[in-house]
């Protein structure tokens, strides 16, 4: 399980840290909040530990941010910032938990492992292809760790085919699911769509079969 913890006291990261790896966790700390988006945008976590008050940027623009950029790591934050009103606040901006300071590490523990524990069963709806990533929950597609904007035609395209993996999915199937009763979309129409979605996220056209005459396969 890895863990980003984001906190600008050094001998409290480090602390906390050495609990986290002493207890079997990967770690990776973060010391203000440009260190921590950066993480967060170019590496996969399990869990965020968040502090709120930060030197540049603050642990609440921080979750702000990773949420509209689609990124949906649980996120404990962990603050001095003990008052009712910056508990609602934190967990209405899409924090996970929220333990205040001074707390106690055994505490911190359990509440890792609940989230981890909630956080397996929703990986059922995560699909892993190769170095692609499908949250078919949040509708957020990822290629070697970096997100990917699909239109939402290619994102249903991809969908359709991810949760029929191994099986034919054939053209008609495509048309009716994706492309609404209005619209007239030619198998070129189709075609010209999964070009489209391979230069995306399957260049080598590894991942993405075509059984001629029929429709598209992912393996």
């Amino acid at each position: 399980m890895k863990i980003l913890l984001v906190e600008d006291n050094l001998d409290l990261n480090n602390t906390i840290r050495e609990v986290l790896e002493l207890n079997g966790y990967i770690v990776d700390s973060a010391f203000d909040g440009k260190e921590a988006l950066n993480f967060a945008e170019n590496s996969s976590y399990d869990v965020i530990i968040l502090d709120l008050m930060l030197p540049d940027i603050d642990g609440l623009e921080v979750l702000k941010t990773i949420r509209s950029k689609g990124i949906y790591t649980p996120v404990i934050i962990l603050t001095a910032k003990n008052q009712t009103k910056d508990k609602i606040t934190g967990l209405d901006l899409g924090a996970d938990d929220y333990v205040t300071k001074p707390f106690d590490v055994d505490e911190l523990l359990a509440r890792i492992r609940a989230i981890g524990r909630r956080a397996s069963t929703e990986k059922k709806d995560i699909v892993l292809i190769d170095d692609l990533e499908i949250d078919l929950k949040n509708k957020v597609v990822k290629k070697a760790g970096k997100f990917v904007e699909l239109t939402p035609k290619l994102y249903c395209i991809l969908e359709q085919l991810v949760r029929n993996r191994g099986k034919i999915v054939s053209y008609e199937t495509l048309l009716s699911k994706c492309w609404e009763i209005t619209e007239v979309p030619s198998r070129e129409t189709m075609r010209a769509n999964i070009k489209n979605l391979r230069k995306l996220i399957d260049p080598d056209k590894k991942i993405i079969k075509t059984i001629e005459g029929v429709g598209y396969r992912i393996e």
